[in-house]
């Protein structure tokens, strides 16, 4: 499965297309991923909805909005040194599934060692960045959302460059970049859309009454993006850490170049049929910003065993506040609100075939009392209890083709 899965990383960075039953017509590659999956929540938390999770995506009826997605991946061979690359995604959480240029980009090769991209290029915030679409290449159902929710930003418009050394048996990549980020949008967390009278949902394009258990997106832009990944990686772990500062952009909520930080590191294993994921991550806003962006911290730990087909898996993963400012910016009615929960899953993949992997799972998710976590809402009103836990079961297949 690992080699599998640096297949896919090495396709995203353009050094080879995906090796899984890609078709080739003079010198066009084209392969693809699929994922449906069923998703639900054991509680419905406001009687106003019956949604689960805080983007309406997972719901206390099954539903198969949160999961499912369609991609194409095509690579052209100009010349000895020029390549194309590109994806085309379609997400059932989206509206009428519209089929989107997730990234396009053309590849330059200076040398063996040297490759400099230009265009739409995947964001290299984690260890999955480049292949999070692709189900079939992790073990997860969804990655851990305290982790990969905290960056909205997966594109990145600008260039970057691929610096790749071998030492041995190890290879090491070192990835600046620089550019902007247009057309993103993030969900703005219920506590600030609530303190504002008029929301501006820019998924919909539409003003509306504020109130928790809207699901509210805002438009923004992030200028000046810059930043620098760096990943060490073997055919048995990859480790890799970056960071990145930019200027964001909310003109929805008054907000105009505050300044963004975020840094985040992980390590990968697959080891004698032990696998290990661990990521972590800061994020720092200031500024109006702080307020739909709060400072948060979080991290996951993934430890599953192959045996046969099946891989069991075991995921703990916590987001929670990072030192976030108690006062609200000039302007602004409130300071940003960190979400803070933990969670807990048990999962299992199974391999069914060549391509092809069903996954089941049991997450439950408790968030900490007197916040909603990444729920809905806020389960948590009054004294602890335990049956204020909230369990989420999913069920997925994930191709490759």
């Amino acid at each position: 499965m690992r080699k599998k899965i640096l297949g896919l990383l090495c396709f995203g960075l353009a050094w080879q297309a995906l090796p899984v039953g890609a078709a080739s017509l003079e010198g066009v590659s084209v392969s693809g991923f699929l994922t449906t999956g069923a998703t639900y929540g054991d509680k419905q938390l406001l009687s106003t909805t019956e949604a689960v999770s805080q983007d309406g995506t997972i719901e206390n009826t099954p539903g198969f909005t949160a999961d499912s997605r369609l991609g194409l991946q095509i690579s052209a061979k100009v010349n000895e040194d020029i390549s194309i690359t590109g994806q085309l995604l379609a997400k059932a959480r989206e509206e009428n599934s519209n089929v989107e240029a997730d990234w396009a980009f053309i590849n330059y090769r200076l040398s063996e060692q040297f490759s400099v991209r230009a265009g739409k290029i995947k964001f290299p915030t984690f260890l999955i960045s480049d292949y999070y679409e692709v189900g079939y290449a992790y073990p997860w159902i969804r990655p851990p959302q305290e982790v990969y929710s905290a960056n909205p930003i997966t594109t990145l418009n600008g260039v970057d460059l691929l610096a790749r050394f071998r030492f041995g048996d190890l290879s090491l990549l070192v990835q600046p970049y620089f550019g902007v980020s247009r057309g993103a949008q993030a969900l703005v967390p219920q506590e600030a859309a609530t303190a504002f009278p008029i929301c501006f949902n820019g998924s919909t394009g539409l003003f509306g009454t504020c109130a928790a258990g809207k699901v509210v997106y805002t438009d923004f832009t992030a200028d000046a993006l810059r930043g620098i990944n760096v990943s060490l990686s073997s055919d048995i772990f990859t480790v890799r850490a970056g960071s990145l500062e930019t200027k964001v952009n909310a003109p929805g909520f008054g907000v105009f170049q505050d300044t963004a930080k975020f840094s985040s590191a992980g390590l990968t294993m697959d080891w004698h049929n032990v696998v290990l994921y661990s990521e972590y991550f800061e994020r720092e806003i200031s500024g109006g910003a702080n307020v739909a962006f709060p400072n948060q911290k979080g991290s996951y730990t993934t430890l599953g065993y192959r045996i046969g087909k099946w891989l069991p898996h075991f995921t703990a993963a916590r987001i929670k506040d990072n030192n976030n400012p108690t006062t609200p910016p000039p302007g602004f009615p409130i300071a940003g609100t960190p979400l803070d929960q933990k969670s807990s899953t048990l999962g299992l993949r199974y391999e069914a075939g060549s391509g092809a992997a069903l996954k089941f799972e049991v997450q439950r998710v408790t968030p900490k009392e007197g916040t909603r976590g990444l729920l809905i809402a806020n389960p948590r009103n009054a004294p602890k209890d335990p049956g204020d836990d909230v369990m989420i079961y999913g069920i997925s297949l994930d191709v490759v083709f």
